[in-house]
């Protein structure tokens, strides 16, 4: 939503693709990069280093902001780098919620495996319902903006880092924070589901 929703976006990505079309590294490099950084995210959170592991896990959101930016900056964005962006943002995301087994979260009513479960399903099906949606011809919105949703990517990011995040500090914190992200995940899905099927051919 924050993407389709906020004015400055544009702004905000042009400027990031002006500054980093200084360096010689083209998009799809910080495209992959991004699953690099998490992995070795996720092994510093094994290792019982969840701060350099959210540190990590930052950067790597930093730079899937980085590719989409330089790539339309340098007038050389397509399909194929959207597909790859995409597709490469799972895995961060897996990383992240995979991570959650190695922090201390204490969670209602589920066991925290159970929890995350839902988490990863949550965290991919809304995207995966659009794509559907756009494959199947039944909704023509390639760039995601009829479709709206009211937890994108943008917002739902940002909600799994809390949660390691507040790991430090409360186990229950981190909690109730992982079920919050995990029904507003859940309603996303639904209402993308909702949205798709009312605009439908």
């Amino acid at each position: 939503m924050i993407k389709e929703k906020l004015p400055a976006w544009g702004k905000i990505s042009g400027n990031v693709g002006a500054t980093f079309a200084r360096l010689p590294f083209r998009p799809n490099f910080y495209t992959w990069l991004t699953v690099v950084i998490a992995a070795i995210g996720l092994l510093a959170v094994i290792v019982q280093h969840p701060n350099i592991g959210l540190t990590l896990f930052i950067m790597a959101g930093l730079c899937d902001i980085v590719d989409g930016g330089l790539a339309r900056h340098l007038g050389v964005a397509s399909a194929a780098g959207a597909f790859l962006d995409g597709s490469l943002d799972r895995f961060v995301d897996f990383a992240v919620i995979f991570s959650y087994f190695w922090l201390p979260i204490t969670t209602p009513l589920f066991a925290v495996g159970q929890w995350v479960a839902i988490a990863v399903f949550v965290a991919i099906i809304p995207s995966f319902e659009v794509a559907y949606a756009n494959h199947r011809k039944a909704v023509d919105d390639p760039h995601e903006v009829k479709i709206w949703r009211i937890l994108n990517r943008g917002e739902m990011y940002p909600l799994m880092l809390a949660v390691i995040l507040a790991s430090n500090f409360s186990a229950i914190v981190a909690g109730w924070l992982l079920v919050l992200w995990v029904v507003l995940a859940l309603i996303t899905t639904f209402q993308t589901l909702y949205i798709a099927l009312k605009l439908a051919k």
